[in-house]
């Protein structure tokens, strides 16, 4: 086995899958609505800015998006299963590889803070500091405690037991907020430079002996790399098959009571099955709560009473898309196809869901727009409106073939 190329290899191979799929939702609609939200926002950015009252703290509001940004630290490894038999024995010889993919991570996280902070560059002139010289070195201190929190982070992973990695990751974020605090309350550039000077002491003197003393914890790296590679894959899911997806399962305590009364009642199978995987499995529940707010956020932000409407429509339009992912989560196992229920049932039950929840989307966004405009009758064009795209609600081509493929079986 050739080390050296190896992790070339499996970087080559997971792009040339990814361009492939990433071509296909490049010819959806749905890009096209990112694109149309893109054009609008960048419209309404100077309009926004003058009308964004001076009492909202957009220093803090900057500190607690740049320090989740530089905590979270997504890692890829490109590990498969296998590795921890047929690589494990050759751990002494991958450091190369490790390294590579540290770097690789680190330059892609690094890629997502320059376009943030690029896309509030304006804000920041306006409320934190105007000079260009102050914004650009400002961004290249937040890239340096990047660096410095993907080194540290690659520490933590040899920790087996996940309360001390967490504990680690909540040491991290009190020095990213402290720097990132710093920065956007346009303090003198050496207070945050000595937050960076503190960080690399802390790496030199804490993080790097435990290098020594802590081997590689596979089954860690593993679990990280494949919960990157079904963040990824869940999204192609919403526009072609990809069945080699392995969504991970969550336990929501405080949503069962609630949830199993209502799907419970239904008496019905595939309603159940579907109910606990968009409540339980992946990241359908956080997916649907994120797609909310930022629906909230943009219809709070943009001051035209149409452009509200509009992003209304298209957050629902997007959710729609998005929640197409849970009608082919059921395919990966067998044992709905034992159970004696039609799949005219499993598209029914389905539907009912997806309309439920588009139909409690239409309700919040509706109270967004009453409470950001005033407007009554706009509002109720908007939630009937709304509530006919829930009622519409249509499957795709390929969905309604395997339907009528189950019914010829």
């Amino acid at each position: 086995m050739n080390i050296e190329s190896l992790w070339k290899d499996r970087v080559q191979t997971f792009w040339n899958q990814a361009v492939s799929y990433l071509r296909l939702i490049g010819n959806s609609g749905f890009m096209f609505s990112l694109y149309a939200l893109f054009l609008a926002g960048g419209y309404f950015y100077p309009s926004f800015m003058e009308w964004l009252p001076s009492s909202v703290p957009v220093p803090l509001l900057f500190t607690l998006l740049f320090a989740y940004l530089l905590t979270r630290c997504p890692l890829r490894t490109f590990l498969k299963e296998g590795d921890l038999v047929f690589l494990l024995p050759l751990e002494s010889r991958l450091k190369s590889y490790f390294t590579k993919s540290v770097v690789y991570s680190y330059a892609f996280q690094s890629a997502a803070v320059v376009i943030v902070f690029l896309l509030l560059g304006p804000l920041f002139r306006d409320r934190v500091v105007d000079d260009n010289l102050y914004m650009y070195t400002s961004l290249f201190l937040l890239l340096l405690i990047n660096g410095w929190n993907y080194a540290s982070f690659w520490v933590e992973t040899r920790f087996q037991e996940e309360t001390i990695r967490y504990k680690h990751t909540a040491g991290r974020a009190v020095l990213n907020a402290a720097a990132a605090y710093l920065l956007f309350q346009g303090a003198a550039l050496w207070f945050p430079a000595a937050v960076l000077l503190v960080c690399a002491f802390v790496y030199i003197f804490y993080y790097y002996p435990l290098l020594g003393r802590h081997l590689l914890k596979w089954e860690v790296l593993l679990q990280q790399e494949e919960k990157r590679v079904s963040a990824f894959y869940r999204f192609v899911r919403s526009f072609t098959d990809v069945g080699h997806v392995k969504a991970g399962v969550k336990r929501r305590r405080w949503l069962n009571a609630p949830v199993d009364q209502w799907i419970w009642r239904k008496g019905s199978v595939f309603m159940v099955l579907f109910g606990k995987s968009f409540m339980r499995s992946g990241e359908y529940l956080g997916m649907y709560v994120r797609l909310i707010v930022a629906a909230g956020l943009v219809m709070y932000a943009f001051p035209n009473d149409w452009f509200r409407m509009a992003a209304a429509f298209l957050f629902l339009y997007m959710t729609s898309v998005q929640l197409r992912t849970l009608w082919h989560h059921l395919d990966v196992t067998i044992w709905p196809d034992l159970y004696p229920v039609g799949h005219v049932h499993k598209q029914h039950d389905f539907k009912a869901l997806v309309k439920t929840l588009l139909a409690a989307q239409t309700i919040l966004l509706t109270l967004v727009y009453l409470l950001t405009s005033g407007s009554f009758l706009p509002g109720m064009v908007l939630f009937g409106a709304g509530l006919l795209l829930c009622l519409m609600y249509p499957l795709s081509q390929k969905d309604k073939a395997m339907i009528q493929n189950g019914r010829e079986a």
